[in-house]
């Protein structure tokens, strides 16, 4: 469904497909920004409250005449924050709601404003229990997949290094991240892979990395030897994979979010 300028027609839609009478983690809010309705929608435990509050103290202060004549100037003028969409489908609003992210809809304007101020309950980025060193650093991976890919650009502080997102699975739509080096990728593997994740036809990936392995090589045969390697640390990972003692052309890795290991 594309949306609507009626802010009623969309809500009753929303309330419908979201199901918000019944799910109680579903918030939304009803307000009144610039003399015109507004709702705003997001998941109770994934959003920043300060910077929510603040977003919306910022609202309360527009004035019905100098309110911008659609949402992307609106967004421009007056979402005092980083990163923020717009979007005008309901599939991908749903998405990125039930990601975490808050959604706008204004009366008037035909698009929804996403704000990205989600925070996600994680643990620290401890010493793997299972891939433990003498020397060296001592952080891992962990379930969340910003705090993964921050812990690689953190090492590797190169333009090069290309960090692509994308998500497989019709009912969990799970986030996968791909590193590489720009430089130095095999571009036919690359393609190949980026094409099987694109045509995958699961319901959900149940087992993280180990579901989306099984995903891109479902052929059998008798191999003796792995075709992935994972890993729960970071440094260990960017020597492997972009150190130019180690490395090789054709190797890149893979992150799937609420997972530790990266694939490689």
């Amino acid at each position: 469904m594309e949306f609507s300028q009626n802010l009623k027609d969309n809500i009753t839609y929303l309330h419908k497909k979201l199901n918000v009478e019944t799910n109680f983690d579903v918030v939304y809010r009803v307000v009144h920004i610039g003399g015109r309705e507004a709702c705003l929608y997001f998941i109770d435990g994934f959003t920043k409250d300060d910077s929510l509050l603040k977003i919306l103290q910022v609202f309360s202060t527009i004035k019905p005449e100098d309110m911008p004549k659609d949402a992307h100037g609106f967004s421009k003028q007056y979402v005092p924050y980083g990163e923020i969409g717009l979007l005008s489908n309901d599939q991908d609003m749903t998405v990125q709601l039930l990601s975490g992210v808050s959604c706008l809809f204004i009366d008037g304007y035909d698009k929804c404003i996403t704000i990205d101020c989600r925070t996600y309950p994680s643990r620290g980025v401890s010493e793997p229990e299972k891939d433990k060193v003498m020397r060296g650093s001592r952080d891992g991976f962990v379930e969340t997949l910003i705090f993964n890919t921050a812990l690689i650009r953190r090492r590797i502080r190169d333009p090069r290094l290309t960090v692509e997102i994308t998500s497989a699975g019709e009912s969990s739509h799970t986030d996968i991240a791909i590193c590489y080096m720009e430089n130095r990728v095999d571009k036919q593997l690359l393609d190949k892979i980026k094409k099987r994740i694109q045509n995958l036809k699961v319901d959900a990936l149940t087992m993280n990395q180990e579901s989306l392995a099984e995903c891109l090589f479902p052929y059998k045969w008798f191999n003796p030897f792995p075709k992935f390697k994972f890993s729960e640390r970071p440094g260990h990972s960017c020597r492997l994979n972009f150190g130019r003692k180690y490395h090789y052309p054709g190797r890149q890795l893979s992150f799937c979010h609420d997972t530790s290991l990266l694939c490689l």
